[in-house]
């Protein structure tokens, strides 16, 4: 559906380091910039094929604000892969918006974290196929319920 994203930052080597870090455990690499002082990350060397997403610097020059209402949700293959996407990226500068775990309103085989990245981005990543029978890990990481219960 989408070809890319792109989000502003302040500090870009900031940012970069931050998104290094997340992408990493996603297994997304960092791919050449269509132009200097942009970063890309994706699947493989081919920024052409597949989805990328991208950071710089607002093309107006003016400060980059986060969107109200705007989320970016990254898909994970396991739960154990959002529990390592969360813990990366507080480790990285990000700040909590939600414990790994299932939320109520989702169902319980939706296992989801969430995140601000230095810029106030709000990310979030999923694994949509949450079993804790299957999910070795399930006894540390009990479902977290936000007070909202739909976080």
């Amino acid at each position: 559906m989408l070809a890319y994203i792109t989000t502003g930052t302040n500090n870009f080597q900031r940012s970069v380091d931050f998104y290094n870090a997340l992408f990493d455990v996603l297994g997304y690499e960092r791919q050449p910039a269509w132009t200097e002082g942009w970063a890309m990350w994706g699947k493989g060397n081919n920024p052409d094929e597949g989805f990328s997403f991208c950071l710089c610097p607002p093309f107006d020059g003016q400060p980059a604000t986060a969107g109200n209402g705007t989320m970016f949700a990254f898909s994970a293959d396991n739960a154990d892969i959002v529990r390592r996407f969360h813990a990366a990226g507080l480790l990285a500068g990000g700040k909590d918006e939600g414990e790994p775990g299932t939320r109520t309103a989702y169902g319980p085989d939706f296992y989801v974290a969430y995140l601000r990245d230095p810029d106030g981005h709000k990310l979030a990543c999923v694994y949509q196929h949450y079993s804790p029978e299957e999910d070795k890990h399930a006894e540390k990481s009990q479902p977290y319920h936000s007070q909202n219960n739909w976080q």
